[in-house]
């Protein structure tokens, strides 16, 4: 099931007509918890998305994707005319919290956007791909213990459950695989 909210409208452009366009102030569209999207990347996964961002989305921190609570996150972070791509994993002593080191998201330009993570240890760290290449990233706080469950949560797009985070942009193509795919597998099928 999948349930709509917020300001937002279809869009075309280069990718067509699945994309949303959420305006960074409101709106969202989530799914109902269980399933293939529980603990995605227990044992190691893949999310990837189209994403065109016309900023840094609400509060300077607008969400591609949240899964319950935001035991894991993905977001765009306001640089002014370019941004930062920040992800993020709940941990029961310390969550992990990863940003790109330099703005790898123009404004206003299609960029493909993939992670691959395996939250099966601490010691984990993802790797973000922007446009097919893989970017530097820095640990900003690392995590300590066991991963929290997002079982049976809703997986938010274009926000957080607070609703205070809305991305600025569109957004396209988002596809999850349950397993880590390659630098090699995602340049092939952006």
């Amino acid at each position: 099931t999948i349930n709509l909210s917020g300001d937002f409208n279809m869009a075309g452009g280069i990718i067509g007509v699945s994309a949303i366009v959420f305006n960074g102030v409101a709106g969202e569209i989530h799914t109902v918890g269980g399933g293939y999207v529980d603990n995605l990347f227990d044992d190691g996964a893949t999310a990837e998305f189209w994403i065109n961002a016309a900023g840094g989305g609400e509060g300077g921190a607008g969400r591609i994707i949240d899964k319950y609570a935001s035991a894991m996150a993905f977001q765009v972070v306001d640089g002014a005319g370019a941004n930062k791509l920040q992800f993020q994993q709940k941990f029961g002593d310390n969550d992990g919290i990863w940003i790109t080191d330099d703005l790898v998201i123009t404004d206003d330009k299609w960029h493909h956007v993939a992670v691959t993570y395996n939250n099966s240890a601490d010691t984990n760290d993802p790797i973000i791909y922007v446009d097919g290449k893989q970017v530097a990233i820095t640990e900003t706080s690392i995590p300590d213990g066991d991963r929290d469950s997002d079982g049976g949560g809703l997986m938010i797009f274009g926000n957080r459950n607070a609703g205070d985070k809305t991305f600025d942009g569109t957004m396209a193509m988002v596809r999850f695989w349950n397993v880590i795919r390659t630098q090699t597998e995602l340049r092939t099928e952006m």
